[in-house]
């Protein structure tokens, strides 16, 4: 995702989450500017979603949300990359 935000033509580019209700109102939010931008032909956009996988990694929904927290954001931050 951090190559697509310094190709041109790319308008916005945002990794989101839905681990919790708040992050699951900014992953719509950010569903929605995406649609937007491409309606007033701004540019591409991109919306990457980070979420677990519970049953493929036999935790509970809980658990795989803890394990998200304290292991992927470390590596996948979340938040704007582009937004022009």
């Amino acid at each position: 995702t951090p190559l697509l935000a310094q190709l041109d033509g790319t308008c916005y580019v945002t990794r989101q989450s839905v681990h919790k209700p708040a992050s699951v109102r900014k992953a719509k939010a950010a569903i929605r500017k995406a649609f937007e931008n491409s309606m007033q032909g701004k540019g591409t956009s991109v919306v990457e979603i980070v979420s677990t996988c519970n049953t493929g990694w036999k935790l509970s929904p809980e658990k795989a949300n803890q394990w998200m927290e304290e292991n992927m954001f470390n590596f996948y931050k979340l938040g704007d990359l582009k937004d022009e």
